[in-house]
C-alpha cells in the first residue's frame, strides 16, 4: 500500500488536500488518480504519458486547468507520493 497527497493549489496557495491509499499492485495508474479526484469532490483530468512519466520519476505530478474538460476553479491539482 502507498499513499498519494492530492492537492489543489489555487493563486500559489494549498486549498485542500486528501490523502487516499492505494495499492499499486492492483490498481491502474488511471485508477488511483480517479480515486484522489473523488476524494477532492474535482473531476478526473485527462491523463497523459507526461504525467505518468513525471510520477514515475519525480514522485509528483501537475495538472493544469487545461488537463481538465470542464472549466475548474483551481490553477493546480497535484499528486504527489506521500512519503512517512
Amino acid at each position: 500500500m502507498i499513499k498519494i497527497w492530492g492537492k489543489i493549489v489555487t493563486r500559489e496557495r494549498v486549498v485542500r488536500t486528501s490523502y487516499t491509499e492505494v495499492d499499486e499492485s492492483k490498481t491502474s495508474f488511471f485508477s488511483m488518480l480517479k480515486d484522489v479526484s473523488q476524494s477532492l469532490g474535482i473531476q478526473t483530468p485527462i491523463l497523459l504519458d507526461k504525467h505518468v512519466h513525471d510520477f514515475n520519476l519525480f514522485h509528483i505530478t501537475i495538472f493544469k486547468p487545461d488537463d481538465f474538460i470542464d472549466t475548474v476553479n483551481f490553477d493546480q491539482f497535484i499528486i504527489e507520493l506521500a512519503r512517512e
